[in-house]
């Protein structure tokens, strides 16, 4: 059976994969904040930098992410909290994750978050248990049973 065959993944475990994913996020930006505060001050002669203007730290953070998912997605289907939880990224027409879903599903997935989790939970309502994002990725979630 191929992949594009599974049942789609409840949204809880969707979720949970999600929460999973935050945490190794959480520790990339942490690493990522040392260096670039390791660089400031290394350019500056030691001295400290001002905060980084808002704009800029939500750039790199979106694009940290988008890294992060993009790599994972395109390399198996699966990020550190997919595979822990079971769960793959399939493209709707069965052909492998481009480069193109994943720009979608990124930008489309911050919208989700931005607009309180309503992208999200719109797979309860979903008669295909869809995501806006898996919408406009042209893309969904599917639930890998046990090896």
């Amino acid at each position: 059976m191929s992949d594009h065959n599974y049942p789609t993944a409840p949204l809880l475990r969707r979720l949970a994969a999600l929460a999973y994913d935050a945490l190794v996020l959480l520790g990339v930006f942490l690493i990522l904040g040392l260096v670039i505060v390791g660089i400031a001050a290394a350019l500056n002669h030691g001295e400290p930098l001002g905060a980084l203007p808002g704009s800029i730290v939500y750039s790199l953070i979106f694009c940290m992410c988008f890294f992060y998912y993009s790599t994972s997605w395109r390399r198996g289907g699966q990020t550190i909290g997919m595979k822990a939880w079971r769960i793959k990224l399939v493209a709707d027409d069965g052909k492998p994750i481009r480069l193109s879903h994943c720009m979608l599903r990124t930008g489309a997935g911050f919208f989700s978050l931005m607009a309180f989790g309503l992208g999200f939970f719109w797979a309860l309502i979903d008669k295909r248990q869809r995501s806006w994002h898996d919408m406009a990725s042209l893309t969904h979630i599917v639930q890998i049973p046990k090896a």
